[in-house]
């Protein structure tokens, strides 16, 4: 009886087991025998028809932008699904693997990133991904990887460029006609809204395809060529200015304004001037190579080095504004220093100054010792009366080509009658355009300064005084023949001293007044031509050369 009590209990026990084997999940050797083992080939029963893989991505963050590798950072979800249907099992749901050991025994598809610099797969906490499996075999496989992408990019309207930027996915070793991988049907890519990047906005993005063919199973002499498939997450970005308004295009319009100042300082402070012009041009050039700091060295010129160079352009036409009203400066001193000397001969008394110069042109005559010499000498003479009789002509000569020139210091030692006759005249211009009508008179006795913007006083001049030329040569009977000649010719122009004075007086004031009216000119044309340049540079590249984005 015992005995039979045994028996019975373990007839139970087993088939109480025999119940939770064939009640259990594992029992099914459909998926539980089969992931363990190892299926290295696409899941294709006809080899004709082409093995149908699907994929999306999911964008969960963008960033590091560094325009001079031209490269960018992601962080994306991937999403894959196929039908291996060696997976098929009879559960009502899906099956989920997220065994890192028995995913590497499943087939999956040998899908890379083509224009990935570097890419790497997320193991933390834990292997970021996971697979279901269908029980018709459907398998929906995603996973998180971070890349570091190439991205071209086309600098010619930076800062205010438009950007697409690609993530291409290929199959490494299958041929479309082995595995075809198409998009998904509905929001194949996305991204997250709340993604922001310092620098660029995020337009839209798209899915699209890059297919060709390529060529593989290369050897020495031989290699294939079939087509792959690649598909093309494009990512539209449009960069924001408001840095670079900030940063380089406020301060350097600000460079050119400031440069406007040297118009309203006077012309005769010539420090002030230099200093200010030569400070605007370095601070502009050394904010020029921060503007290039951190961009590729393209071949083309980009929107801010069309900027810069028209600010570094500005600025350098003040400086040249500058330079050509310190040339007319010069020429005024010059004039009105010539006709203080001279005035100050004609107020000591004309025959007590001929005296002086004779004596000093006998000092002079003597220290020649040979005929060639004095000959030299009287010619020089003659020749400085000749154009100071052709300068006091202002109806026949316009007061055109006069030109100075110091004679050698051998010639004696000059005072202020001698250094009158021992400079030639030869001033650094070769015109005088002064408004002198035939019948105008120039006044005989004025006293200015050249610096003064009003009309000076003038003083009526004698009317009857005609035109006198002086002889061109010299006598040469010696002293007493230079002498006479030189009496004679003071007499003669004893009317026409005071008219060379005042001329000199009026051609310095002319050329102070012409610099004032190139600064007053400057003062306008300068802001303007820049306000009109700010006009074009914007429209044009805001409105003219902004293309919408298809969407």
């Amino acid at each position: 009886m015992k005995k039979y009590w045994s028996t019975l209990h373990l007839f139970q026990v087993l088939c109480i087991f025999i119940f939770i084997r064939t009640s259990s999940p594992l029992t099914q050797p459909n998926i539980y025998n089969l992931l363990q083992q190892s299926n290295t080939r696409p899941p294709t029963a006809n080899a004709s028809v082409p093995l149908g893989v699907k994929l999306g991505m999911y964008l969960e963050s963008l960033g590091n932008f560094r325009s001079s590798e031209m490269s960018f950072d992601v962080d994306l979800y991937v999403y894959m699904s196929w039908q291996d249907p060696r997976l098929a099992h009879n559960f009502s749901d899906y099956v989920l693997i997220n065994n890192d050991e028995i995913r590497k025994q499943i087939w999956l598809p040998d899908l890379y990133f083509a224009n990935a610099r570097q890419a790497s797969f997320q193991e933390v906490t834990v292997p970021n991904f996971n697979l279901f499996v269908a029980p018709d075999g459907t398998v929906a496989y995603s996973c998180r990887c971070t890349l570091t992408v190439a991205c071209s990019l086309n600098l010619r309207y930076y800062p205010m460029d438009q950007q697409l930027c690609s993530i291409r996915v290929l199959s490494y070793a299958y041929i479309a006609k082995q595995v075809n991988v198409t998009w998904f049907d509905k929001n194949p890519v996305r991204f997250n809204e709340e993604i922001g990047l310092p620098e660029f906005q995020i337009e839209h993005v798209s899915n699209a395809y890059c297919n060709g063919s390529y060529q593989y199973a290369l050897t020495e002499n031989s290699y294939k060529s079939d087509d792959f498939s690649c598909l093309s997450g494009n990512l539209f970005l449009s960069r924001s200015i408001g840095y670079n308004l900030v940063q380089s295009y406020i301060p350097t319009g600000l460079i050119v304004m400031i440069s406007w100042v040297s118009f309203w300082i006077d012309r005769r402070a010539v420090p002030a001037r230099v200093t200010l012009s030569f400070t605007t041009l370095v601070s502009l050039t050394t904010l020029g190579n921060g503007l290039r700091f951190g961009l590729p060295q393209v071949s083309y010129a980009k929107a801010i080095d069309l900027w810069y160079g028209a600010c570094m352009f500005f600025v350098f036409c003040a400086l040249l504004e500058f330079a050509t009203i310190n040339s007319y400066m010069r020429k005024s001193e010059k004039f009105d220093s010539m006709a203080k000397k001279m005035q100050s001969v004609v107020l000591t008394g004309r025959r007590g100054a001929a005296g002086n110069v004779v004596d000093a042109l006998n000092d002079d005559w003597c220290t020649y010792s040979t005929e060639n010499g004095r000959k030299s000498f009287s010619a020089m003479v003659g020749d400085i009366f000749e154009r100071a009789g052709n300068a006091i002509s202002p109806r026949r000569n316009r007061y055109r080509g006069l030109k100075t020139e110091k004679s050698p210091r051998g010639y004696g030692k000059p005072d202020t009658v001698q250094d009158i006759l021992s400079e030639r005249i030869k001033f650094i211009d070769n015109e005088f355009d002064f408004d002198t009508k035939e019948d105008d008179e120039i006044p005989g006795n004025m006293a200015m300064s050249i610096y003064d913007n009003v009309s000076c006083r003038k003083d009526e001049a004698d009317s009857s005084s005609e035109e006198t030329k002086f002889s061109t040569k010299p006598k040469r009977n010696g002293t007493n023949g230079t002498r006479k000649y030189i009496d004679k010719s003071l007499n003669q122009s004893g009317q026409n001293d005071s008219l060379i004075v005042a001329t000199y007086f009026q051609i310095s004031a002319n050329h102070s007044r012409h610099a004032l009216k190139i600064d007053k000119s400057c003062r306008y044309l300068f802001p303007a031509a820049f306000l009109l340049w700010n006009v074009f540079y914007w429209w044009y590249y805001l409105v003219y050369t902004k293309t919408p984005i298809d969407k």
